[in-house]
């Protein structure tokens, strides 16, 4: 068996088992007819074409987390105006089904939490045309009413994005894409876990968590484990469907 040197390895982690392979044979090959020089000029370029997404999908998550707080603001402002919100005001209660508006509020924050950092991460690292993104984007929409923190709202919208991650675990087409999107919801509440509830003395800052680039440190640490994960997870959900499908 022959053994896998560092820059093939490198070239297989970036583009995937086969199409790193067959990069690397294809560099191999005609630097056999050029020179050493050629073959690292042309390995390194091949290299930042395949990368390039990579730091500009994290650049694009912290971006995205560190205005969560504005967007939220946002919405409040315009949902309730520039008072506080009043919690005897009728808007705030759920008269008639209190276990559907509790069960959506659950629903959404879930997904807002996970999709918060994954869906940027993914819509630059994977692309935005493909259904994983539209599945994200639509999910994330559907969320973003929760902090409306109106019941009248949110009820509905919880629902609507219950119904479809069902549908999309119903169908083939969708179900490794829903799957991918499920299998990253404990992402968040690891990092919380780690970086807040049983966070070890470095990284607090007294009593407070620690804050890295203004994020709370749990935010950074969900950001890195889903730079790992994400990947592993889309390369054997959904390339390895891709290459079956083309193989077929």
């Amino acid at each position: 068996m022959r053994k896998t040197g560092l820059g093939e390895w490198i070239l297989k982690s970036a583009a995937g088992q086969e199409r790193g392979t067959a990069i690397y044979g294809d560099l191999v090959e005609l630097a056999a007819t050029r020179s050493r020089v050629w073959f690292w000029v042309a390995y390194t370029r091949t290299l930042v074409a395949l990368t390039w997404r990579i730091p500009l999908a994290v650049l694009a998550v912290v971006f995205f987390v560190r205005s969560r707080g504005r967007v939220v603001g946002n919405l409040m402002m315009l949902v309730w105006g520039h008072h506080p919100i009043p919690l005897n005001d009728p808007r705030m209660h759920v008269w008639r089904v209190p276990y559907l508006a509790e069960f959506s509020s659950i629903v959404s924050l879930r997904v807002m939490f996970t999709l918060w950092i994954l869906l940027p991460y993914v819509a630059i690292r994977f692309g935005m045309r493909n259904r994983l993104s539209y599945l994200a984007g639509v999910l994330f929409l559907l969320s973003v009413p929760v902090y409306s923190f109106r019941p009248a709202i949110y009820q509905v919208t919880g629902v609507a994005c219950a119904v479809v991650i069902l549908a999309a675990l119903a169908s083939a087409a969708w179900r490794r894409e829903m799957i991918f999107l499920l299998a990253n919801l404990p992402v968040v509440a690891i990092a919380f876990y780690l970086g807040v509830q049983h966070a070890p003395g470095f990284l607090r800052h007294g009593q407070f968590p620690l804050s890295v680039f203004h994020m709370r440190i749990d935010d950074p640490i969900a950001i890195a484990i889903t730079a790992i994960v994400a990947p592993l997870l889309h390369r054997w959900l959904l390339e390895s469907r891709t290459v079956g499908v083309a193989h077929a």
